[in-house]
């Protein structure tokens, strides 16, 4: 058995994230093109980094697009307080 503490919101977020590219395996090639005109807007809105524009959009997606993730308590998922 192995002891595994509270998990950390981007924690949660990253499990989240796997399914999310599980689900994204179910989208149809045949509809991309209607997106074709605003994923070229959004890239060249980035300054042409794809890598970027996509970052952005994820973190838009999963909510966490206007501040930082806080470290929670182990034992009780407080914001800011660290277990020793």
């Amino acid at each position: 058995m192995e002891k595994i503490g509270v998990p950390q919101p981007a924690d949660i977020l990253k499990a989240s994230f796997r399914d999310t590219l599980k689900s994204l395996e179910a989208v149809e090639d045949k509809v991309l093109p209607i997106f074709d005109d605003a994923a070229k807007q959004l890239v060249k809105a980035e300054g042409g980094d794809p890598m970027r524009a996509l970052s952005k959009t994820l973190a838009l997606l999963s909510g966490q697009h206007k501040e930082l993730l806080q470290d929670r308590s182990m034992l009780n998922a407080q914001p800011d307080m660290v277990t020793f």
